[in-house]
């Protein structure tokens, strides 16, 4: 009788370490009780913790989207995994770098942290965060098996040590912008969509000359870009038109550069500055009109053609169609530039460098990599991205669709799913681009489909892969790029509204930039670009 006594507490005991194993890969079940009494949903197969644990998590990410208790995709989460999230960020803080360097300081470090790879990165070979490397082969399978077949992600996201201490967000469609024309002007001055540099140049020639939009005015824009940002200036785009990436690539001989520091952009920037000065190309504005410029000109009726964000550019089809009757933008290739080369400069960053990172104060190592491993499953990115299935969508003929609760609310949906806890970067998750779709309109798709068959994307000056640096490879980049960058927009800006100056000022711009140390910058991306490519052989 008590060999047997033993034998069924033997088996109990091997019962309950299958159930605590298998927590996380389970087939989904009806209601299960768990070892404490407690009840769980039927998503069980996502559990990972037989008893409900809360861990505390700073999440405060670009400056708006800060965790709190009422985010109810975290919510849900929680009642898929047993795995509860307590924010410790200020909900007052508006600074979201302010607030993760108020958290490290403080020294009082909660269970996740999500920030930028360079700073986790940083903090964790100083041992503030904890090495995932083991944690991941054994607790995170779909984490796992993706980084294992993304060796870029895997080296980038690597620190100097060996150790990865981010799970980041990764971004799994490279297409981003594109060029947009008014084809109803095309129309009424009976020209066809441009496919080269002098066709383009011509057909703006005849929008700023021949009054297409019919108010007798000589008011319409050319080209027209945003200016997101004091080191996001979109009229870069039209320096590709001139052979010329402001990206960070490779050139034809697989050497990293910069299109701003490149012989070339001597002659790309005095044809910037000619077309600005017939006074008949590029808006005369595009230095002061900000971000709101597409809405400024296309309710005016007055832009012709933009370099920008596919999604978000056509569905002014939409916005604009009962203000100008007939309004008509459709995307087009890039055309073939000055060199007869035909390319698109922009493409999404695989990594933006955001993701979270797991505290060594963490008591719940275990259970905290089985519910970062979540995130990386199918139903974990599908919460992410839209939310939960029968609130904020619905799944049509096999696919996920938002509800009129998202497709109707006041705030575009990325930020609508936000504010839910759904999106944030600061919470590493494989994004999924699909959701883009509800965010423009015909055109918009055409348009991506567009870009995605034609090969144009990373043809040439070839975009670097994501890039991890050392402590002291990133101390000269912190400490030098910022300053170059800086002095390089100021030209831009100076030579574009005056090109006269150019010819005898273009050496002293490329020296001033080599005492700044911008090759000092551009040998440690060599560097790290040299070993990515050796970590990915």
């Amino acid at each position: 009788m008590k060999k047997r006594q033993n034998l069924l507490g033997l088996l109990s005991i091997s019962i309950a370490a299958v159930l605590i194993f298998t927590s996380c890969t389970s087939k989904p079940g009806k209601s299960t009780t768990t070892v404490d009494g407690s009840s769980t949903s039927s998503n069980s197969k996502f559990l990972c913790s037989n008893k409900p644990v809360t861990l505390t998590a700073h999440i405060h990410w670009g400056n708006v989207y800060v965790l709190n208790d009422n985010w109810t995709i975290t919510k849900e989460a929680a009642k898929m995994t047993n795995i509860s999230l307590k924010g410790t960020a200020s909900q007052a803080e508006t600074d979201s770098k302010q607030a993760f360097n108020l958290m490290i300081a403080s020294k009082n470090i909660p269970d996740i942290v999500g920030g930028n790879r360079d700073d986790i990165n940083k903090y964790g070979t100083e041992g503030a965060f904890v090495p995932l490397n083991n944690l991941i082969d054994k607790y995170a399978p779909h984490i796992k098996s993706f980084l294992n077949e993304n060796p870029d992600v895997k080296a980038a996201i690597t620190a100097s040590d060996g150790n990865i201490y981010q799970i980041p967000t990764v971004y799994r469609s490279s297409i981003s912008e594109g060029w947009f024309i008014r084809k109803d002007w095309l129309d009424k001055l009976n020209l066809k969509v441009p496919t080269t540099v002098d066709e383009l140049h011509d057909a703006l020639k005849a929008f700023v000359t021949k009054d297409p939009n019919g108010n007798g005015k000589p008011d319409e824009v050319g080209v027209f870009t945003r200016l997101a940002g004091a080191q996001d200036n979109k009229v870069l785009s039209v320096l590709s038109l001139f052979g010329v990436s402001d990206y960070w690539h490779t050139n034809a001989n697989g050497k990293v550069e910069l299109g701003l520091y490149t012989p070339e952009y001597k002659q790309a920037i005095k044809n910037v500055s000619k077309w600005y000065s017939e006074g008949l190309m590029i808006d005369k504005e595009i230095f002061t009109r900000g971000s709101n410029s597409r809405d400024i000109l296309f309710q005016a009726n007055n832009g012709g053609v933009i370099h920008d964000w596919i999604p978000s550019t056509s569905s002014y089809n939409t916005k604009i169609a009962s203000k100008v009757p007939g309004f008509k933008l459709v995307g087009m290739l890039p055309p073939k530039d000055i060199n007869g080369n035909q390319w698109e400069v922009a493409n999404r960053d695989k990594l933006p460098g955001s993701g979270w990172s797991m505290s060594s104060n963490n008591k719940h190592q275990t259970e905290t990599m089985k519910y970062m491993d979540f995130w990386y499953t199918d139903e974990g990115v599908r919460l992410s991205t839209y939310g939960i299935e029968g609130d904020t969508y619905t799944m049509v003929d096999g696919k996920p669709q938002y509800t009129d609760k998202v497709l109707k609310a006041s705030n575009p949906i990325n930020d609508y799913m936000r504010k839910i806890g759904g999106q944030i970067e600061d919470m590493g998750y494989l994004h999924d681009a699909s959701y883009e779709n509800f965010m423009t309109d015909d055109e918009g798709r055409k348009t991506i489909e567009l870009y995605q068959n034609s090969g144009v994307i990373n043809k040439m000056n070839v975009k670097l892969p994501p890039l991890g640096f050392s402590e002291k490879e990133l101390d000269i980049v912190t400490s030098k790029y910022p300053t170059c960058r800086t002095y390089m927009l100021e030209q831009l800006q100076k030579w574009t509204l005056d090109g006269s100056s150019i010819d005898g000022e273009f050496d002293k711009y490329m020296s001033t930039l080599k005492s700044m140390g911008i090759e000092d910058v551009i040998s440690v991306y060599q560097t790290a670009y040299d070993k990515i490519k050796s970590e990915m052989k």
